[in-house]
Formats: structure tokens, C-alpha cells, sequence
């Protein structure tokens, strides 16, 4: 876990090699969406506004700073942003992050679920090493994350893209999220360091989300049903449409393939030249 500048230069660079790759992603991620969607909403605060609203121009049609109101909670949990673009949302959406490239629209059947996640994740062990760990030193745990003590490997939904049409199960699902957060701050705050903060923020995110779900008999439809786990080649641009609809979601390590970060760049300089550009004359300027 990373604290001060350290934290900082790794939300800025989201996990890719450098910083601008990141504004790259940020950019083509956005426009692409742009080319099938008349609504796509930019849920950020203060920071984000500058970098993609005042300096990148990028055409959200709808700005929220919600994410403001986060400033209390520790920086390692860095999925809450997540939460709160679904908490505040009163109609059917799709959340999508920002390391994601649509190449096509999604299909009905996503758009019109109930509930929608990329894919099932069986397999992953350092998450459900991570619970067992934090478990005893909780002081709140819902009777439905109890049950999953001693489990030998939890399962849930990747987030990639999250959403639905079922805004009440969200309503609920964000609420259950703040309250455990809440519950537990001082435990967190004072173990989050030496702890596993990306599987933290995956059990209440995501063991969360199924474990709702299933507690409530409501199925989840995922993006990818017959994928366990995450997609072999799902962060690579030249498999997107020939084993992924059009899809494709740079994920950990990815971001770290010189391959990708140098085909993005590529692509967005392609495909939005305007963008591209604008892009790095602000980086050559120190502006972000």
C-alpha cells in the first residue's frame, strides 16, 4: 500500500507505465463510448473535472462531483468512487470503467438486465485470503460475508462493468457498503498498509454484489458467462473483436505490456488526432 506523493503518482498513472497513458485511456475510453451512447456521464470530483472536463475537453453530456464528498475516507479505497457513481444513480444504467474500450455497441440483453457484471471470478485466491484475514478483526460483519469464513475460494463478479436496471437492488447494495465501511473505519485505517488494499476493495465491491444477489434469489447477467475468471487475452486490442464482441478491458498487469500502452496511444492518435494532441500539448505544458 502507497501513501503520500507515491499514492498520488498511482491514482494520476491508474496503473499504466506512465502518467500520460493514462490520460490516453481516460480519453479513448470516453470517445468510444461517445461513438454508441448519447448519455455518458462523467461521475468525478474537483480533480477529475480539470484533467478531463477543463483541460482534455472530453464530451461527457453530464458531469456529477459527488465524488467530493469522499475526501474523509482513506485513499486506499479506491473502488468507493465506484459506489457512489452507483448510489446516486436513480435510472437504469451501465458503469464503465475507464480502462475499458468498446469497439461495439452492448447487446439488449445487457442493457435491459437486471443486474450486469463482466464475468464470474472462481479462482482468485489472494481475495479470499485477504477476508480470512481481515475477518477477525472486523467489528461488523453482515450475516451474509459471515458465512464465507473458511470458504477456500470466494467467488464473485468482476466489476469491469457493473450495473442494471434493478436501481432499488443498488440503492441497497451502495447503502450495505457505507454502513460495513463506517462500522470498520478504525480497523481499515490503522491496518490498510499491511493488508492487501486491492482485495479489500474487492470484497466490498464485488463479495458484496453477488452475495446480495444471491441472498435475494436475483440472478446477475455477465458480459462474458462462459469466462472464468479474468479473460485470457481481454486487455489486447487486436482480440477485441474477434473474441470479445468489440470489448476489451485493460486490467492489471495488462497496463503494464508495452505492446498495449503503445497500441493505445496509437489508437487514440488514429482515431482522435484532436484529442491526441490536445492531450499532450497540456502534458509538454505541466498542466496535468
Amino acid at each position: 500500500m502507497q501513501s503520500g506523493d507515491s499514492l498520488k503518482d498511482s491514482r494520476m498513472n491508474g496503473g499504466w507505465q506512465a502518467r500520460r497513458y493514462n490520460y490516453f485511456s481516460l480519453a479513448l475510453s470516453c470517445l468510444q463510448l461517445r461513438k454508441f451512447y448519447d448519455e455518458v456521464e462523467l461521475v468525478t470530483d474537483d480533480l477529475g473535472k480539470y484533467l478531463l472536463i477543463d483541460k482534455m475537453k472530453l464530451p461527457y453530456t453530464k458531469v456529477s462531483l459527488e465524488l467530493n464528498s469522499l475526501n474523509e475516507y482513506h485513499p486506499g479505497l479506491w473502488a468507493l468512487g465506484k459506489i457512489e457513481a452507483y448510489r446516486i444513480q436513480d435510472a437504469p444504467f451501465l458503469h464503465v470503467d475507464n480502462d475499458i474500450f468498446i469497439w461495439d455497441a452492448f447487446s439488449e440483453e445487457i442493457e435491459n438486465a437486471a443486474l450486469v457484471a463482466q464475468n464470474f471470478e472462481t479462482t482468485v485466491k489472494d481475495a479470499t485470503a485477504t477476508f480470512n484475514e481481515i475477518y477477525t478483526g472486523l467489528n461488523f460483519i453482515p450475516d451474509y460475508l459471515q458465512k464465507l469464513k473458511g470458504v477456500d475460494s470466494i467467488s464473485y463478479s468482476n466489476a469491469g462493468i457493473l450495473g442494471g436496471t434493478d436501481v432499488s437492488f443498488f440503492k441497497n447494495y451502495t447503502r450495505e457498503i457505507f454502513n460495513f465501511l463506517h462500522a470498520n473505519e478504525q480497523y481499515i485505517n490503522d491496518n490498510i498498509k499491511n493488508l492487501n488494499s486491492a482485495y479489500i476493495n474487492v470484497i466490498y465491491e464485488q463479495m458484496v454484489f453477488n452475495q446480495l444477489a444471491d441472498g435475494s434469489n436475483k440472478s446477475i447477467t455477465h458480459l462474458f458467462p462462459n469466462e472464468v475468471d479474468i479473460p485470457r487475452d481481454i486487455g489486447f486490442f487486436h482480440e477485441a473483436n474477434r473474441k470479445y464482441g468489440g470489448y476489451m478491458h485493460c486490467c492489471g498487469t495488462f497496463k503494464k505490456n508495452r505492446l498495449i500502452y503503445e497500441l493505445l496511444e496509437l489508437k487514440l492518435k488514429e482515431h482522435y488526432p484532436e484529442y491526441y494532441e490536445l492531450i499532450n500539448y497540456h502534458i509538454n505544458a505541466i498542466e496535468i
